[in-house]
């Protein structure tokens, strides 16, 4: 475990750093050898209304096909060049961001497989900047959100142009029990790439900040935008249900479960959430306290468990 005056020290971090004229986080993501390119289906937006039009912009999101497309894309480059420190850190990427989402049937084995390729890939070259961003995710599904902070400005020292891993780090810092000194460092992101692919998840990190703070009139809003550009993340929509009902907006927040009940048919089971929130990176005070006022909020919005 990292040493908390590091992980403060390191969180000063993430405020500083000059955007430059070309991120190099950004090309690695976006391109790959092999033909290992993160391309986003063009999507017809989707979400309640009245989610922000600022955000509405955004052309498309990722989706599950797309990151096994360019997991299959880097796996088959990694065969021709198995030492090549990029695709390693993109597929470290797409296989941990299969299980954040839980996409692709991902589970321990692929977190797993992304560890092991992130390491890799710094052992070739430690200035991969998606190695770094892909270990902090693993250090997170494994509950070390101070090593997930690190890994998250380490990503940050080599590319402080590189919007993600601030958004990340932010998030870190709500884990951390932090979330005051998450909401200027999402802000930057935002403020970094506002046309970002993944918009949808720095919203949603700013709205999870003021939802653990217990400003749920404040979370709604970024909530809201985060469901319009990114109707495919069930947390973000479940937490929005609850941020409505706990703000006493009964009619929006029945809207909004309604919604989410069509399109996260499978997840609109307040059983399936309760258990989901009992994995091992939501052990911590800050999400446990969180996470108890969520399920708080969608069982008064009406969800109900199923049953077996």
């Amino acid at each position: 475990m990292v040493d908390d005056s590091k992980s403060q020290d390191d969180s000063k971090l993430v405020a500083d750093g000059l955007p430059q004229s070309e991120s190099v986080g950004r090309r690695e993501f976006m391109t790959g050898m092999a033909g290992a390119i993160v391309s986003l289906d063009e999507r017809a937006l989707a979400g309640l209304s009245g989610g922000a039009r600022s955000a509405s912009a955004v052309p498309s999101y990722p989706t599950p096909e797309k990151f096994l497309e360019t997991r299959r894309d880097a796996e088959a480059g990694l065969r021709a060049d198995p030492d090549n420190a990029r695709l390693l850190g993109l597929l470290a990427h797409v296989l941990v961001g299969d299980v954040l989402n839980g996409w692709n049937g991902a589970g321990k084995g692929e977190v797993e497989r992304a560890e092991i390729a992130a390491r890799k890939a710094l052992k070739l070259d430690d200035r991969t900047v998606l190695a770094h961003f892909a270990l902090g995710y693993v250090h997170r599904l494994h509950g070390n959100h101070a090593a997930a902070l690190d890994s998250f400005n380490e990503a940050i020292r080599i590319d402080p142009g590189f919007a993600r891993p601030y958004a990340q780090a932010a998030n870190a810092l709500v884990f951390l029990g932090r979330p005051n000194e998450a909401l200027p460092v999402v802000e930057k992101a935002l403020q970094l790439s506002p046309n970002d692919k993944a918009i949808g998840v720095f919203l949603w990190v700013k709205g999870r900040a003021y939802f653990t703070l217990g400003k749920y009139p404040e979370a709604i809003e970024p909530l809201a935008s985060s469901v319009g550009v990114r109707p495919n993340l069930w947390y973000v929509h479940a937490w929005l249900v609850a941020a409505l009902a706990l703000t006493d907006r009964d009619a929006e927040a029945q809207q909004a479960l309604n919604v989410f009940k069509q399109v996260h048919h499978a997840r609109a089971d307040l059983g399936w959430i309760a258990d989901y929130y009992k994995e091992e990176q939501y052990q911590n005070p800050t999400l446990q306290a969180a996470s108890a006022e969520v399920l708080k909020g969608l069982r008064r919005a009406g969800l109900e468990a199923k049953l077996a």
